[in-house]
């Protein structure tokens, strides 16, 4: 009977259709994937717009502008679904982590990685962890954003300057 069950617990443990069958949390994608440096990220994001998803609905993009660290990005408000927020910011890698420093909201670093071609990332806590707030790219374009912090107060300087 033993050797009966050690050739069941055998087949199904090294079975492969068990192991497709198996879905995988982003959390666990998370700990599995290649950690992502700052040249494997620039990879990925240079010129292009980035859409992120929360794992049920995309929640913002960002703009890579090419060839530099400068970003633009978009979400709109939860309370007014018709209003367009935008940020500008740069980005640097710092202890493996990539991080964001942005202009209106500070900074915040993310742990990036790239699971079967899965981009996830989770933002970095005080304390060490890094499996909240994940986040996974769910679109990847060359389109660039033209949503830009302080437009409508610049041109609104201009016109002032030019009627004084």
């Amino acid at each position: 009977m033993q050797k009966l069950l050690l050739a069941f617990f055998v087949l199904t443990v090294t079975s492969p259709v068990t192991a497709q069958n198996v879905t995988l949390s982003l959390a666990e994608k998370l700990r599995l994937g290649m950690v992502m440096d700052a040249t494997a990220f620039k990879a990925l994001t240079d010129g292009n717009t980035i859409t992120y998803n929360n794992g049920v609905e995309d929640i913002y993009r960002e703009y890579f502008r090419p060839g530099t660290n400068r970003i633009v990005i978009e979400w709109t408000e939860a309370r007014d679904p018709s209003q367009t927020i935008c940020d500008t910011g740069t980005w640097y890698e710092e202890n493996g982590l990539i991080c964001f420093n942005w202009s209106a909201s500070g900074s915040v670093c993310a742990l990036w990685v790239d699971y079967e071609g899965e981009y996830i990332s989770a933002i970095a806590g005080i304390d060490g962890t890094f499996e909240r707030n994940l986040e996974v790219i769910s679109t990847i374009t060359t389109t660039p954003l033209y949503c830009e912090v302080g437009m409508v107060q610049l041109q609104q300087s201009i016109l002032d300057a030019e009627a004084g």
